[in-house]
């Protein structure tokens, strides 16, 4: 069933299926009718398959020290902690750094070794690292600087004269220009000499690696018996290794999705203290899902970067004092509510704005009273929105800090460097879907004429937006062997979406608004068959529009399914991604 023109103004078409293909895949693994069709939809190798459905860490996880830079980096650290030598560390303001950090000061604290952790003012300074912890490293005499997450762009702070004085790590994964900083080490899947197949690591999936190296080493020189202390038991910290991996919205692929599983097992076991008080005080009273991470716990963490006091989200995941814990997330929880409010008032300026050009290639918005914090956030509804790349500029008197976020088939990230070689930017970077800017005022128009010019060639498909979906389904078929056959496919998010699927002819019998946002609804059908149905952050969107004020006539979605495990509930609902008219 193709539709031309939805309520958001999309086109939906069902996905073409290798009926063969699916027929052999559901024969020789055992698997329904339904699996079989969505991993035919994927795409797997037929020799991936098995590994997808069974994924596990030994077998997708890398040698590291085919990275570059890997072995000199942990002879460096080494050294520092053979010679008691002070570090200092330096991580992004996300949950990605903080998870980084996270993890590396656990494994640091666990030898009893000090580290001196800095994290960027997200407002006063910017991302990356800067002059005034430069500073404050050298005045505290540290010898290595490990920075993670950040670090790969950063050429006017890593220089030959720091080089002298401190030897710098970078751990990261942001695409690099055709040159590094002068620095002692750079680990990085995406630096543009690598040849792996690793690059939709996370930062703290690098890190992660870098530490499986660094306690190799330690094994190697019999540190722990030498020392009197036990080893490293590096499992333990994969739940934060999956936070940072969902949260970065990597692809949930090979090694990611490994990461991911067992870290959702760890999590579980509440081996962090941190992580089980933001569970708690986010009502998950369930075995946490990707959904959680993504969705309570990752907003919370990042609400201290975006307009608060960007070190509480790493000491709460590296804590193990429940006072200090339970202080940063009474601090945490304070700042998200005051997040959500300036999110809602910057997100109805910037749709007014998007509205007028919503038909350039990329939606670019500006304006001097926007927060800087919270704007990467509203680019991406915006992107739900409009399904362009969107760049929202918060400005001040003389320039301006700019997040874009981007639609699959646009490397959003790559733009932005090239943009920054032409002049246009002060500086820029990141990854395929999301980036991040700082430019001049006055040169805002410019880089707009530049970035709309390169991406003309995607017109087509950016102006035709296609929503393809897996099935069309009836509401009787979603019962608990439904539920439990796409749960196998679970993990899903960036890489292995969750199925959707069109339902036809439902009417919506039942709606109300919540927390000025979202939309609650029960729809039936022409047998009388009755489901909860969500629509997140739909209210004044047109989706949210056609849903609150359509009594009569009959509509189609595209819907995923999920249980509803809110507040221990365990029902099923719907999370509406569109609707239309049906004829």
């Amino acid at each position: 069933m193709l539709i031309e023109k939805s309520f958001s103004n999309k086109t939906w078409e069902l996905k073409k299926l290798d009926e063969r293909q699916s027929l052999m895949i559901a024969q020789r693994y055992g698997l329904s009718d339904l699996i079989s069709k969505i991993l035919t939809h994927r795409k797997l190798e037929e020799n991936k398959i098995q590994e997808f459905l069974n994924p596990n860490i030994r077998n997708n996880f890398p040698e590291p020290f085919t990275l570059k830079d890997m072995k000199e980096s942990v002879e460096r650290t080494y050294k520092s902690i053979i010679f008691n030598e002070k570090i200092g560390v330096i991580a992004d303001y996300d949950v990605d750094g903080s998870t980084s950090a996270a993890i590396l000061t656990r494994f640091f604290n666990e030898i009893n070794i000090n580290i001196n952790i800095e994290i960027p003012k997200r407002i006063t300074e910017g991302y990356g690292p800067n002059q005034r912890i430069i500073n404050l490293f050298k005045k505290n005499n540290i010898k290595l600087i490990i920075s993670l997450d950040c670090g790969t762009t950063a050429f006017k702070v890593f220089d030959k004269e720091l080089k002298k004085e401190i030897d710098t790590i970078v751990i990261d994964h942001h695409v690099s220009e055709d040159k590094f900083p002068i620095i002692f080490g750079l680990i990085n899947p995406n630096r543009y000499d690598e040849n792996n197949n690793l690059q939709d690591l996370a930062a703290v999936g690098v890190t992660f690696i870098f530490l499986v190296a660094l306690r190799r080493k330690l094994r190697e020189e019999n540190y722990y018996k030498k020392n009197n202390l036990k080893e490293h038991n590096l499992t333990s910290y994969l739940d934060l290794v999956a936070l940072g991996t969902v949260c970065d919205v990597v692809p949930l692929k090979n090694i990611n999705r490994s990461f991911v599983v067992k870290g959702l097992e760890i999590l579980y076991q509440r081996l962090n203290i941190g992580l089980s008080n933001l569970i708690d005080s986010s009502n998950i009273r369930h075995q946490p899902k990707v959904f959680d991470l993504s969705f309570l716990i990752g907003p919370k963490l990042n609400s201290a970067g975006r307009i608060g006091d960007s070190t509480l989200s790493a000491k709460i995941l590296y804590s193990n004092n429940i006072v200090e814990v339970e202080s940063i997330s009474k601090k945490l929880d304070l700042l998200n509510k005051k997040r959500k409010l300036i999110e809602t008032q910057i997100l109805q300026e910037a749709k007014i704005q998007a509205e007028k050009n919503y038909k350039s290639n990329v939606i670019i918005v500006s304006s001097f009273d926007w927060h800087p914090g919270v704007i990467g956030i509203v680019a991406s509804r915006l992107v739900e929105e409009f399904s362009k790349p969107v760049i929202i500029i918060s400005k001040n008197k003389n320039f301006g800090i700019g997040s874009a976020r981007s639609v699959p088939h646009i490397n959003l990230g790559s733009l932005i460097i090239e943009s920054k070689n032409q002049g246009l930017l002060i500086e820029g970077g990141g990854h395929k879907m999301a980036a991040g800017l700082k430019i001049f005022n006055n040169k805002i128009e410019l880089f707009s004429q530049y970035i709309n010019d390169k991406i003309n060639n995607y017109k087509k498909s950016i102006n035709n937006y296609v929503l393809k979906y897996d099935f069309i389904i009836e509401l009787e078929q979603i019962n608990d062997t439904f539920l439990e056959n796409l749960e196998i496919l679970e993990p899903y998010g960036q890489g292995n979406p969750e199925p959707i699927f069109l339902i036809q002819n439902l009417q919506i019998t039942q709606f109300k608004v919540i927390n000025d946002k979202h939309i609650f609804l029960i729809l039936t059908d022409q047998r009388k068959n009755s489901i909860k149905a969500m629509s997140f952050n739909s209210i004044n969107t047109r989706l949210g529009s056609y849903l609150t004020n359509n009594d009569k006539n009959k509509i189609n979605i595209i819907t995923s399914v999920k249980r509803d495990n809110f507040l221990g509930n365990n029902s099923t609902q719907l999370l509406i991604i569109d609707g239309c008219y049906s004829n």
